[in-house]
């Protein structure tokens, strides 16, 4: 009777266990992952089975989403380079390391579609998409623990996994400083290491700031949850209470180590053995970047490694070298902004291809040494001299060599600015040049003429209407309408003017003018006895404009001073005149 109550209070208790156990199967049941942070720092479980479990991207999404609401067209994502460390210390001291992982974090990029809609993308995003990194590290379960379990958990059956999702949040165009906010999800996970079944039972949310390259340390909460005492089933049916048997005996920390991408082209290297070509660079932000491989004997024809539009990250270019020859080369990085192709970094820089290590067979070089092939004795030592002096010999060419191709080069410079010269369409400085000019003495007028470069001179005959109510020193009638233009009075004139120097590679130049005019009216009724004909000196000052600077063919220029007529009454007038020039 009493074996039978004993057996009967082992059977009542062991129910009870498995009753008041949340047990989960691995890989069966999931609904314990319906944790979602509703506060941040603080572990989250599952209350309801039926909830419906959002992921750490659905989190990523919300969390954004307020700040698209808080800053608009105005929001600038924060491109980071990110690093991420998982250790295990031991609970009473937290010095001892008993287990360190990296976490495999890969980056996601945040973007809005066309339609509106936001969307995830781990290649090539938008120009404006937020990065966000997601990664795991997975741990043995089977480390010592101070357990209940009557036998020691294996180190086959399972093990610890945590998940980590980190997004830098974005910040306000008009906000520059040094620091970075960071939103991260922590979740905690048991995974069989027999099948692909898995139970994630925890999850927390941190937001944070935190200046620019210093590391964070975040600490795990293992404090179990009110009321509940998580028990997992392992493959081999044994039962596991996380945090009794495990959780409690450790201190937990995530080491996270982030900077801003900025634009940089790295040191390129080129492989003794291979001639392989390895150049580092970082894009800080969504662009089109070119990368090229510049030769100094020919940089008109690059060779372009990349051509592509990339999302921000640290990148390798490889390019195999071994048909091209040895000597200096040059390659250069320049990045596009999207939609405005405007230039955002733009840099070049040098390296040098040797001739690959090459490993042959080992020569004794003792004096006594030598061989003796077809009854002739031949020396190391003398093969190595002759090695020698045809080295030198290559050397000599070679600098010579050097020598000639820089007396070349500089001889094709200076072919290369007459053949220039020439497409400019130049015979020893001189172009011709037309125009159409507005000016009070010599009216709406056509010119044509010649100009120099050096001295800068110009030479211009112009002939024109004078359309003024008030042309000085003739006596005429006003036109009344536009037929009786041809009846107005005209003008006449030759145009010297000089600008003694330039600004700005010449795209503002001073200029003073000489001017001398025949002005004529007809005589009609009304005007018979009066001045019909008058000759005009009119030296004037001002400035010519080049907008392309001195190599276009399209210029203005303006002028005024005054007007002094010869032999006629009327005194001093005021001159200005406006020319809009094309010079061929």
């Amino acid at each position: 009777m009493h074996q039978l109550f004993i057996r009967s209070l082992r059977t009542i208790a062991v129910t009870a266990c498995a009753v008041v156990a949340i047990v989960f199967i691995l890989g069966g049941t999931t609904h314990a992952q319906n944790a979602i942070p509703a506060h941040f720092d603080q572990p989250q479980h599952s209350n309801e089975p039926t909830e419906i479990l959002k992921s750490i991207e659905d989190l990523m999404h919300e969390r954004l989403q307020r700040e698209r609401d808080k800053y608009g067209s105005a929001m600038i994502p924060e491109p980071v380079r990110l690093e991420a460390n998982y250790i295990r210390t031991d609970a009473p001291t937290g010095e001892v390391v008993l287990h360190e992982a990296s976490f495999n974090i890969q980056p996601r990029y945040i973007s809005i579609s066309p339609e509106g809609r936001q969307k995830t993308d781990t290649t090539l995003p938008a120009a404006h998409a937020v990065m966000y990194y997601i990664g795991s590290a997975r741990t043995p379960l089977s480390l010592p623990l101070v357990s209940n379990l009557t036998n020691v958990l294996s180190g086959e059956e399972a093990s610890y996994t945590v998940y980590v999702g980190v997004m830098p949040l974005p910040r306000h165009t008009q906000v520059s400083n040094d620091s970075l906010r960071f939103y991260c999800i922590i979740e905690r996970a048991i995974e069989s290491n027999r099948t692909d079944r898995e139970v994630k039972f925890e999850r927390y949310a941190k937001e944070f700031s935190v200046k620019i390259g210093d590391p964070v340390r975040l600490r795990l909460e293992n404090t179990p949850p009110d009321k509940q005492a998580y028990i997992v089933r392992l493959d081999n049916s044994q039962m596991l209470n996380f945090y009794e048997d495990f959780a409690r005996h450790f201190n937990e920390d995530i080491l996270l180590n982030g900077e801003r991408l900025n634009f940089a082209l790295g040191k390129a290297t080129v492989s003794p053995i291979s001639s392989r070509l390895s150049i580092k660079y970082t894009v800080a932000y969504p662009a089109h970047i070119k990368l090229d491989l510049v030769s100094v004997v020919d940089p008109a024809h690059p060779l372009t490694l990349i051509d592509s539009v990339v999302p921000p990250a640290d990148y390798l270019a490889e390019h195999d070298m071994k048909q091209y020859p040895n000597g200096p080369y040059r390659y250069r990085l320049s990045v596009n902004e999207l939609g405005s192709g405007k230039v955002i970094f733009d840099e070049t820089k040098d390296f040098d291809k040797n001739e690959p290590v090459r490993v042959g067979q080992g020569i004794s070089i003792s004096r006594n040494d030598t061989l003796e092939v077809g009854g002739k004795k031949l020396s190391d030592e003398e093969a190595l001299k002759a090695l020698s002096e045809a080295y030198n010999a290559e050397k000599s060419k070679t600098e010579r060599l050097d020598a000639t191709i820089t007396v070349i080069r500089s001889d094709n410079e200076k072919l290369k600015s007459i053949v220039e010269a020439h497409d400019e369409g130049a015979i020893n400085g001189i172009k011709f040049r037309g125009g159409l000019g507005f000016g009070s003495i010599s009216g709406f007028n056509l010119s044509v003429g010649v100009e120099s470069s050096d001295p800068s001179l110009s030479l211009d005959l112009s002939y024109g209407v004078l359309y003024s109510g008030n042309v000085p020193y003739l006596a005429y009638d006003n036109a009344s309408n536009f037929s009786q233009i041809f009846s107005s009075p005209k003008s006449l004139g030759l145009q010297i003017g000089w600008s003694p120097f330039k600004w700005f590679d010449g795209v503002v130049n001073p200029v003073a003018k000489f001017g001398y005019y025949g002005i004529y009216s007809a005589e009609t009724p009304t005007t018979k006895g009066g001045v019909h004909s008058a000759a005009i000196l009119s030296p004037t000052i001002g400035f010519a404009a080049l907008p392309g600077g001195k190599n276009t063919s399209v210029g203005i220029d303006f002028t005024a001073g005054p007007a002094f007529g010869l032999g006629v009454n009327g005194g001093v007038q005021f001159d200005w005149d406006l020319k809009f020039y094309l010079k061929f």
